[in-house]
């Protein structure tokens, strides 16, 4: 009975090694494989950081042309409206003084501030306006400022009236829309340009 008793402790016993070895192989093997599939995951990850920390040094060339792209014309229409803007600005200056005289009487030889003749107020206009300083009579006025053609002509500019360039008689600051502001009999007042009493042989731009 003894020896029966004893094998069967001696089975028990290695019933029970058996299986703990079992479950130690187990051990081992899920903590291999999970080391393993640790090291991919960090490995996948390692790449993946990487390739984002080079695509984002990249340089985006086409993000940076339509960034210098959009800049530029910006620039060229800001630089354009400044110039706009003291253009205007010049010619609003030379209208407000020259329409500050409207309704001031014509006499011949005068040159203001009260009274005027057609060279006379221009020069006077310009010299108030746009302190530039203009030649005494209409026909030296036309002589030395630069002519520039009907089609080309702006606000500010000087139109000139006579028989011939040579023969100038009569001069007026060109306003827009085909009217000007000048000293005629009537007095400083603004008028169309074309009509049956003038004749106009030209125009020219102050510098």
């Amino acid at each position: 009975m003894n020896k029966t008793k004893t094998k069967k402790t001696i089975m028990l016993i290695m019933l029970t090694v058996l299986a703990m070895a079992t479950l130690f192989a187990t051990d081992v093997t899920n903590a291999s494989a999970s080391k393993v599939h640790h090291k991919r995951t960090h490995k996948v990850y390692k790449k993946k950081k990487a390739k984002k920390k080079h695509v984002a040094k990249k340089p985006n060339h086409k993000k940076k042309a339509r960034k210098v792209a959009y800049k530029k014309p910006a620039a060229k229409k800001k630089a354009h409206k400044v110039v706009k803007k003291a253009r205007k600005s010049g010619f609003s200056s030379l209208y407000r003084s020259a329409s500050s005289k409207l309704g001031h009487p014509y006499v011949y030889g005068a040159v203001g501030p009260y009274s005027f003749d057609c060279s006379g107020f221009t020069q006077y206009a310009y010299r108030h306006g746009k302190h530039k300083y203009l030649a005494r009579t209409a026909q030296m006025q036309y002589n030395t400022n630069r002519h520039v053609s009907r089609k080309n002509v702006k606000k500010g500019d000087l139109v000139f009236f006579g028989t011939s360039r040579s023969n100038i008689y009569h001069v007026g600051i060109y306003i827009g829309h085909d009217r000007m502001i000048d000293a005629q009999n009537r007095g400083v007042v603004t008028e169309k340009i074309h009509v049956p009493w003038w004749h106009e042989v030209g125009y020219a731009r102050v510098a």
